[in-house]
C-alpha cells in the first residue's frame, strides 16, 4: 500500500492531547500541506489562523460545544488551526476548498505523528458557532469559518473508532440503488 493510502486508512480522529509541545517546523509543513490542496481553478480562497494562546483555546471550547460531543480537548491541544475561506475569491466552492485543505492538513499531521479531530463549523447567523469563532479571532464578516483543527501528541490511553460501512453499503453504479452483484 502506498505511503498516502496508508495515512488515509490510518488517520483516526483523536480528541484527547498530550500536554506537549508540537515542533513549529510540524505546524509549518501541515500548514504547508493545506497550502497544497486543490482547489478550484487554483483560487486558493483559504486562510488558516494558528492558535496557541491558552485563553484563546479555551474560549474555543465554547465554539466546539455548540457542534460536536468532543468538545473537550481543544484545551489541551498544542495548536488549533482555524480554517476560514473567502467567498469573494470563489463564491461557488470556498467552502469544499477550505476542507479540502483541512483534510490535507489533518493527514499531513497523521504523517508526523501528530493526531488531530476535525470540527466542521457550520455557517451560521447571530449566536452561532461562526459568529462566535469570528467574535473570538477578529475575523471579518465576509469570511467563512469552516473548521477547527486542533492538533497535538495523542493521548496514549484514548482508543479511536475503527469501524467503517463495508463498500457494498455505500456504493451505486451508474444510478443509485444499483449495487454491484
Amino acid at each position: 500500500m502506498s505511503e498516502v493510502l496508508k495515512a488515509i486508512v490510518e488517520r483516526r480522529s483523536v480528541p484527547r492531547f498530550q500536554k506537549r509541545e508540537v515542533p513549529e517546523e510540524f505546524i509549518e509543513k501541515i500548514l504547508e500541506a493545506g497550502r497544497w490542496a486543490p482547489s478550484y481553478a487554483n483560487l486558493q480562497p483559504w486562510e488558516f489562523i494558528v492558535v496557541r494562546d491558552a485563553g484563546t483555546k479555551e474560549r474555543l471550547t465554547a465554539v466546539a460545544e455548540k457542534v460536536t460531543i468532543y468538545r473537550r480537548g481543544i484545551e489541551n491541544a498544542d495548536a488549533v488551526v482555524v480554517v476560514v475561506a473567502d467567498p469573494e475569491v470563489d463564491p461557488l466552492h470556498y467552502r469544499e476548498d477550505a476542507a479540502v485543505a483541512t483534510q490535507n492538513m489533518a493527514l499531513a499531521a497523521h504523517a508526523l505523528g501528530i493526531a488531530s479531530y476535525w470540527i466542521g463549523i457550520p455557517e451560521g447567523g447571530p449566536g452561532s458557532a461562526e459568529a462566535l469563532t469570528k467574535e473570538i479571532l477578529g475575523i471579518p464578516d465576509e469570511f467563512s469559518v469552516v473548521a477547527l483543527l486542533p492538533l497535538g501528541y495523542p493521548d496514549p490511553g484514548y482508543t479511536p473508532q475503527k469501524e467503517r460501512r463495508p463498500l457494498e453499503q455505500m456504493v451505486h453504479y451508474d444510478r443509485y440503488g444499483n449495487r454491484k452483484k
